[in-house]
């Protein structure tokens, strides 16, 4: 299935363009765009593509193309030359190392595998959307919660909620089990983030599973606590282009996409993820953030 959704990517790029007679690389004219199947990365494509726009680069934009195992297959097979990122994951899925919580630690072990397939990293964002454990305001002033560790000695008492998954995953109750040492007196099954962030709310759990970017995050009454120990990998924000792509390109290329990343923060992806949770476009969304932010 992976190789035919490839190929029909190939077959629709060669066809969008006369300038090649290789439909196995895209044309140098223009930047081929594309975002995994969730809106924050279709949010991270926009801002991008728009960026580039503005500094003269044209884009087409493949718009949602699929999962990792589709898009990685893509970049390389040149039926796309530019995707929005996240390291640690990106890492994990190329090879078998466990992402480190140290994001130069990531970018370091990420480059080479990278530099095989003839792919580039470009800036590297603040903006990290990963595993969050949060609870609510009131629950954080009264027990004087900021980060993870500050849980030790009162878990017990503490119900935790999440998706059924959670409790055998390595990156959720079992990473707070082994690397934190905690414990819960119950876990409460939660289907969606909307149900988990009512649920803190109405306090019929004490600490939840949720993501450093969710949109419910955006009316400021949860507490994401920090990750101290270092548990979740570093998911930054990380632009990969093709190499030749950034060759065809150069300065103007590295120049826009760092206007972005440099000042991307992971509450504007909580931002524009409440915005477009709200019923915005992605296009809304990046063009009102790249006037305010990144002017």
């Amino acid at each position: 299935m992976v190789a035919a959704v490839v190929a029909l990517m190939l077959v629709v790029v060669a066809c969008s363009s006369a300038t090649t007679d290789d439909p196995t690389v895209v044309a140098d004219d223009v930047l081929v765009i594309g975002s995994f199947d969730f809106a924050e990365s279709e949010l991270l494509a926009e801002l991008y593509a728009q960026a580039l726009e503005l500094a003269g680069i044209p884009v087409k934009r493949l718009g949602v193309i699929g999962s990792r195992e589709i898009v990685e297959p893509a970049l390389e097979a040149g039926s796309l030359d530019f995707i929005p990122e996240y390291a640690g994951t990106l890492l994990s899925f190329l090879s078998d190392d466990a992402a480190s919580s140290d994001i130069d630690v990531v970018i370091d072990r990420l480059e080479p595998l990278l530099d095989e397939r003839e792919l580039v990293t470009l800036a590297v964002a603040d903006a990290r959307n990963s595993n969050a454990f949060v609870v609510s305001d009131q629950l954080a002033d009264g027990l004087g919660l900021v980060a993870v560790s500050d849980l030790s000695g009162v878990s017990s008492e503490l119900r935790f909620g999440g998706r059924v998954e959670c409790q055998q995953r390595p990156l959720c109750l079992l990473g707070l089990q082994e690397t934190y040492g905690l414990e819960f007196a119950e876990f409460v099954q939660l289907a969606n983030l909307n149900i988990t962030a009512d649920a803190l709310r109405r306090n019929e759990v004490d600490v939840a599973l949720m993501f450093t970017t969710a949109p419910q995050l955006a009316q400021g009454d949860l507490v994401v606590l920090v990750d101290d120990l270092g548990l979740q990998p570093a998911d930054n924000v990380v632009p990969i282009v093709r190499a030749e792509s950034l060759a065809r390109w150069g300065e103007g290329l590295i120049a826009a996409t760092n206007r972005v990343s440099s000042a991307l923060t992971t509450q504007d992806l909580i931002e524009g993820n409440r915005a477009m949770s709200e019923g915005l476009s992605a296009a809304e969304v990046a063009a009102d953030w790249l006037a305010r932010v990144a002017a």
